[in-house]
């Protein structure tokens, strides 16, 4: 295995640890004192970093600041919805909807002329594959309004926004993929799109959270150091790894390892206690992983034939 492979891998068992982690958590504290929490702290360690040892990325984000806009409200907008997603849906149903439906619609946005990342072939084989994965979304969709999830406590309306904003944190994730790697064009590296990107969550939670105030708000913050230790293993680790393993290997081989995500947090679930392990599922999670994994494997071998 070379060390691009093993620094996604990190990225992948951490993101189903941190899931599972999350979920939980969120059912039992402020929500967005959890989300200033995770998304401040890796906002800090890495603009410490470039302050000592990377001053001149800040020439190059001044450049580039239209970019970090976009970054900042389609990331905003993506995990937002995707952590309150959390709070309501099984973890691996979450996860799945996100990673799934990303690759969909940038490949609809492409048939529809409009191209996020530049004109692109999509063949034949890819939309029949891309519409087996469309139909195993929606299969896990059904299982969840049917209550036959891991998670059946929850309301009808509960379990459509769960959906809802799972499948638009992944849309919303896709869209801005392309713009961090116009970033990256213009000079400002990982650490650079990590210090910067997360800046408008931030802002967000911050102003929520403070304009909530009272007790219960003081209590929560005592209660949210585990927070930022797991944020610590779980988040800014991970993202870094994630980068680098970006950065030395293709984007198809991310993606292969990358489809293993919900596969792994649904393994990890067996460690929460509000979860039952739903058959359903797992079948959906299996059918999405064959699938995607062979979306892949045909990508890169029609990419570079034998």
């Amino acid at each position: 295995m070379n060390s691009a492979i093993a620094l996604v891998l990190v990225f992948v068992f951490a993101s189903a640890l941190r899931d599972v982690y999350l979920g939980e958590i969120f059912q039992r504290l402020e929500f967005f004192a959890v989300v200033l929490t995770a998304f401040s702290l890796t906002t800090v360690i890495f603009m410490g970093y470039l302050l000592v040892r990377r001053r001149r990325q800040f020439t190059a984000m001044r450049a580039a600041w239209r970019e970090i806009v976009v970054t900042n409200i389609g990331t905003a907008m993506a995990w937002l919805s995707y952590f309150f997603a959390l709070k309501l849906l099984e973890p691996a149903v979450v996860n799945m909807l996100h990673i799934g439906i990303g690759p969909i619609a940038l490949i609809t946005l492409n048939l529809a002329g409009i191209h996020i990342s530049g004109p692109a072939v999509v063949r034949k084989s890819e939309l029949v594959v891309q519409g087996g994965i469309l139909l195993s979304l929606a299969a896990l969709s059904t299982i969840v309004l049917l209550q036959l999830s891991g998670l059946s406590d929850r309301s009808p309306s509960q379990n459509l926004l769960g959906i809802v904003l799972a499948l638009a944190s992944g849309v919303f994730i896709a869209l801005t993929t392309d713009v961090t790697k116009r970033l990256n064009g213009k000079g400002v590296g990982a650490e650079g799109v990590l210090a910067v990107r997360f800046l408008g969550i931030v802002l967000v939670a911050a102003l929520l959270v403070g304009l909530g105030g009272g007790e219960k708000s003081a209590i929560e913050f005592e209660a949210l150091w585990p927070v930022a230790a797991a944020s610590l293993l779980f988040m800014v680790v991970p993202l870094y790894a994630l980068q680098l393993g970006v950065a030395r290997t293709s984007t198809i081989s991310v993606w292969i390892v990358i489809s293993l995500t919900p596969a792994c947090i649904f393994a990890a679930q067996l460690f929460d206690g509000r979860l039952t392990q739903s058959p359903f599922t797992l079948a959906c999670i299996i059918a999405y992983s064959v699938l995607a994994l062979g979306s892949n494997l045909l990508r890169k071998f029609e990419t570079h034939p034998a």
